[in-house]
């Protein structure tokens, strides 16, 4: 059988933060999935001075079709861009939109995904509610996220809301997010260590994505 080929894009919670494991290292270990990590700590959906960006990620990726695309994003901008900047949903599928907005940013990682892999099965990972950042905000842009996936018939894997994990609980906090490699608890919320993307991200997008990997 031809081994399955997954890619990630997206933040460090798809790269790994300081360790290296993020949300999909499970599904590909578990699976035997060549997995193409183009994540990077840091990124965020609209393009900002000196962060990494996920639109330029996938624009520098490899032209080789893979079986399955997992990608996140929006907990850096959640972190560095503002109400103001959400932007709208457009009617067009051409590919301009403005990059500026977080709508518009969201839509042209979209659009690149489908352009470059129109073979490819994909699905966008809704981040966990984490502590941190104003939970409005947060439920703003992942609202606009699931929108925008909407219209170009993405299907949202939804940790956010039916993921069972919210390091909000301080108690989840506590035993599942770090911070830094030298301890693996006790962390700030947003990056959950091997074991809490094991048990709480891992059956969600294994279900989403099994019935493709037989």
């Amino acid at each position: 059988m031809r081994e399955k080929i997954l890619y990630g894009f997206g933040d460090s919670l798809v790269e790994g933060h300081c360790i290296g494991v993020g949300m999909l290292d499970a599904l590909a270990k578990k699976h035997g999935l060549r997995y193409e990590k183009y994540a990077r700590n840091g990124a965020s959906v609209i393009p900002m001075e000196g962060r990494p960006s996920i639109i330029r990620q996938i624009e520098e990726a490899s032209t080789a079709m893979p079986d399955l695309i997992c990608f996140n994003g929006l907990t850096n901008d959640s972190y560095h861009s503002t109400p103001q900047q959400l932007g709208q949903l457009s009617d067009s599928y051409a590919g301009e939109y403005d990059t500026a907005t977080f709508c518009g940013a969201f839509e042209r990682i979209c659009f690149l995904l489908r352009q470059k892999y129109p073979d490819s099965l994909i699905f966008f990972v809704a981040s966990h509610k984490m502590p941190g950042v104003d939970m409005d905000f947060q439920k703003t842009l992942q609202g606009a996220a699931r929108t925008v996936c909407v219209k170009w018939s993405i299907p949202v894997i939804d940790v956010f809301r039916r993921g069972q994990i919210n390091t909000c609980v301080e108690e989840m906090r506590e035993k599942y997010s770090y911070d830094t490699a030298d301890c693996l608890t006790g962390g700030s919320g947003t990056h959950l260590n091997a074991e809490g993307y094991a048990k709480w991200y891992l059956p969600m997008i294994e279900a989403a994505v099994k019935p493709y990997l037989r």
